[in-house]
């Protein structure tokens, strides 16, 4: 478990020092998030016209969540595919930790960073359009917590696919729209809904921010499926992940790019 733990720091330091180094490509980025949003809200804001307070609000959720959806699912296709063109793969995959291990504990390190990317993001959103939202911590912290995996396993997915097909990017950026959708479905108005990847968690974190609810005011029921379906992503992604690996594996496509 000590052995762990020091692999996690490991990764953490790493991110850290990669985002500080390459800060000015990293700030590239966050310029390019805050555009897009900037270029919404004016758009959103001339349509709508003066009274569109709550609509604003949703807007600067939905637009978070995005952010926070885009950035854990790919974390883990990214990195699969930078290490396959860099040549490292196959050195993960020789070394004394498992692969699993390895993944969970970069992936845990690069979601910590873009969290607190996205929080920061979240705070100027809420600037430029002059809203408040209910920041409820206590609330939000496990609802944020228990919908990552949902993104974590289309992770897999992709990141499985990227294994043998090496360049998708043209799907990923189409899943970057996906995503749209899956975090802003009115899970309320068609329950169906709810089985889509992150919708769930989504929908709770929406009813904290905006309607001002408490964590302690779910059903036990609403939390436990919130827990279930992120579950059962995250096993899925993984299941595909390791399939499409023994076919890599199989071809000799492992260590190719």
């Amino acid at each position: 478990m000590q052995k762990i733990w020091l692999l996690g720091k490991a990764f953490l330091k790493r991110e850290f020092i990669l985002f500080k180094r390459y800060f000015f490509n990293s700030l590239g980025g966050i310029i390019t998030l805050y555009v897009i949003f900037l270029m919404l809200f004016l758009g959103f804001k001339g349509v709508g016209g003066p009274n569109v307070g709550e609509s604003i609000e949703g807007l600067v959720v939905g637009y978070t969540l995005w952010m926070f959806a885009l950035s854990a699912y790919q974390d883990i296709t990214l990195t699969i595919q930078r290490e396959a063109r860099e040549g490292t793969l196959e050195q993960l995959y020789m070394s004394v930790y498992n692969f699993g291990w390895v993944m969970a504990a970069k992936t845990f390190a690069q979601s910590l960073i873009n969290l607190i990317i996205v929080v920061g993001m979240l705070f100027l959103l809420m600037f430029t359009t002059g809203t408040f939202l209910n920041l409820d911590v206590v609330s939000l912290v496990p609802l944020v917590f228990f919908t990552l995996p949902n993104f974590f396993g289309l992770g897999f997915i992709f990141g499985g696919i990227a294994l043998i097909f090496k360049q998708i990017n043209n799907y990923l950026q189409i899943m970057q729209f996906v995503l749209i959708l899956f975090v802003s479905v009115p899970v309320g108005s068609v329950p169906i809904f709810k089985f889509m990847p992150g919708s769930w968690g989504s929908s709770l974190i929406y009813r904290v921010m905006l309607a001002g609810e408490s964590i302690f005011q779910f059903a036990a029921s609403d939390l436990v499926f919130l827990c279930g379906i992120g579950l059962a992503y995250l096993l899925l992604g993984i299941a595909v992940y390791k399939i499409c690996e023994r076919i890599a594996i199989d071809r000799g496509l492992l260590g190719q790019y």
